[in-house]
């Protein structure tokens, strides 16, 4: 099933704004496209049920984003610990964000697919990288034009998602962060939580 789905929306459904015009909305956005990367990632492989999503827009394209769900504490556990990334990101304190899927709880280290999201803070407003282990290239995602770089990021985790083979029936996420300190990286936090693959969202 597709995350994508060309529809006719309202300004009222919309997930951003058309521009970006002052540090604060910045901040918004990039918390934002952190949101429809990381949900788009959960979606299009099957990570969670499809109760586990809302959805909304991105002009006229439609979008799942994770919501909290009390009978699939996977994906609120993923939700709580996206809210501590949005608080890091108006604080100017988030630096990276690797999300990380294994099938071995006793072996987390032997990933099968790494995802990591690089945000950088400029006078200019904040950018996000976007790469993964599945695609040699570097996705750079800043402020200055929020509805292409949020349609260009879902049209290549779809395109990503669909040349990639299906992910084992039991699976574990882990999130590691890292933070800015005056310009450096002071302190890593991670923390995984397990999963079962809803094959039908292949």
């Amino acid at each position: 099933m597709a995350c994508v789905q060309q529809v006719r929306t309202s300004q009222g459904t919309q997930l951003l704004p058309n521009q970006v015009l002052s540090e604060q909305q910045s901040m918004v956005v990039m918390k934002r496209l952190l949101a429809i990367a990381v949900s788009g990632i959960t979606y299009l492989r099957g990570i969670f049920p499809e109760k586990a999503y809302g959805s909304r827009y991105v002009d006229d394209q439609k979008v799942m984003i994770l919501k909290e769900e009390r009978s699939c504490p996977g994906a609120s556990q993923i939700v709580k610990w996206m809210q501590g990334c949005f608080e890091a990101i108006q604080k100017k304190y988030l630096r990276t964000v690797i999300m990380s899927i294994f099938s071995d709880p006793e072996n987390p280290q032997k990933v099968t697919e790494y995802y990591q999201f690089r945000i950088q803070y400029t006078t200019k407003g904040a950018q996000m990288d976007f790469e993964s282990n599945n695609d040699n290239t570097v996705s750079s995602m800043s402020c200055g034009n929020t509805k292409k770089a949020s349609i260009l990021l879902v049209r290549k985790l779809y395109t990503l998602m669909q040349n990639l083979g299906p992910l084992p029936d039991n699976v574990c996420l882990n999130m590691k962060l890292s933070y800015y300190n005056n310009g450096n990286t002071h302190r890593h936090t991670q923390t995984h939580t397990r999963a079962h693959t809803h094959t039908q969202h292949k």
